[in-house]
């Protein structure tokens, strides 16, 4: 039972809102393995996800479509002015809310009190 109580997960269980512009799309929780995501829109071009159950793995090439091509010569730079230090879909969504120049979507995480005239790069 001490072994229970030391026991530290090695993935963190998070959750996070999606947006298109001001409108909550999705909403998504990850437990343990799974993800369960809460579609409030199915608008092909609003929304991020086509089902409401998927694994980390699938949310996590999800999230590596809004970021940065991890092959850039100038990958190490950006992740550094960042203030990480390796290649993390999840982080680098953390810090830039997953917004892209060619659509209106981005990310809320829990405390966030952000609108996307805060986080929108047009």
């Amino acid at each position: 039972m001490d072994k229970e109580k030391n026991y530290k997960k090695i993935l963190e269980d998070y959750s996070f809102e999606v947006f298109w512009k001001d409108e909550l799309t999705a909403q998504v929780s990850v437990e343990g393995s799974r993800v369960h995501v809460v579609r409030h829109t199915r608008h092909p071009l609003r929304q991020l996800f086509a089902a409401d159950e998927m694994t980390r793995n699938q949310l996590n090439k999800i999230l590596e479509l809004r970021c940065w091509d991890r092959g850039r010569p100038d990958i190490y730079e950006i992740l550094e002015q960042l203030g990480l230090k390796e290649y993390n879909p999840y982080e680098i969504v953390k810090k830039t809310h997953g917004v892209s120049w060619n659509d209106y979507i981005w990310f809320r995480f829990p405390g966030e009190n952000l609108t996307s005239k805060d986080v929108l790069v047009r």
